[in-house]
């Protein structure tokens, strides 16, 4: 734990730095002083003392006070921005159509079928296999999140693509979202040889109480703790009842973790 002096840090060392557990059972109160004290439910309390809740900047503060350690917080250092998802590239899009018609060609046995097969195949793989090959993607920096949302429609989804029709753009502030889970889960598997992840996400709760799911993969791992601290810095209280911060700054694979017997 830090001691009793003037500390500079950015947010990602403190929330490293300073254990928040340990805090709240040195001083030797109970929960419901604890509570009383930060103005926070009594589950918070727990939540914090088990490991389970990062919280926000606000709150981080009033802990700093209760302990009465002096830290200065200085904002997280954002380079990127958090990409989730492909971004669509028209390149790509116009290698994909290509790669379709290829493969429309050779259905067809490069024209020993009738035209109207090949234009039959073609279309399906277009309007309805090339649209589903593509989702939408999420940008998140120091000012939000920023939900990129293509159509339901195959038709105009494929317009989206090839960039006649622009694509829905959603920009959620810090201040609407209530707070986020890190949430694991994992797939039943009937193979070890089955490689298909596990269920790796952030949802966000607005303070609409609408939820919003962000898939993460494993090579992100190594960023979450990045993310995470934007997230407090910018006042938004980050539970993680699995304690998957922890398992990571531990050096824990994941889904060894969450898949003991497959390990």
């Amino acid at each position: 734990m830090l001691t009793d002096t003037n500390v500079s840090t950015s947010l990602e060392e403190f929330i490293m730095l300073i254990d928040f557990s340990e805090i709240l059972k040195t001083f030797g109160f109970s929960n419901q002083e604890i509570s009383n004290r930060l103005d926070i439910s009594i589950a918070k309390v727990e939540l914090i003392k088990s490991k389970q809740l990062y919280p926000n900047k606000a709150l981080a503060q009033k802990i700093i006070r209760f302990s009465k350690q002096k830290v200065s917080l200085t904002p997280p250092v954002v380079a990127d921005d958090f990409q989730f998802g492909q971004p669509i590239k028209l390149k790509r899009v116009i290698f994909s159509i290509i790669l379709i018609i290829f493969v429309s060609l050779l259905f067809t046995g490069f024209g020993h079928q009738p035209f109207w097969v090949f234009l039959l195949v073609l279309l399906i793989g277009l309007f309805v296999t090339l649209p589903s090959c593509f989702n939408d993607y999420w940008l998140i920096n120091r000012n939000g999140l920023k939900i990129n949302i293509f159509s339901s429609s195959g038709t105009t989804k494929l317009a989206q693509l090839l960039h006649i029709i622009p694509i829905t753009q959603r920009t959620i502030p810090y201040q609407d979202i209530d707070h986020i889970n890190i949430i694991y889960r994992t797939r039943p598997r009937t193979s070890p040889f089955d490689i298909n992840p596990d269920i790796f996400q952030l949802v966000c709760t607005l303070k609409n109480n609408q939820e919003l799911s962000i898939d993460l993969n494993v090579s992100f791992e190594e960023n979450l703790l990045n993310l995470v601290t934007i997230f407090t810095y910018q006042g938004v209280d980050v539970y993680d009842q699995q304690r998957i911060l922890l398992a990571l700054t531990k050096k824990e694979n994941l889904f060894q973790k969450f898949n003991p017997k497959f390990s």
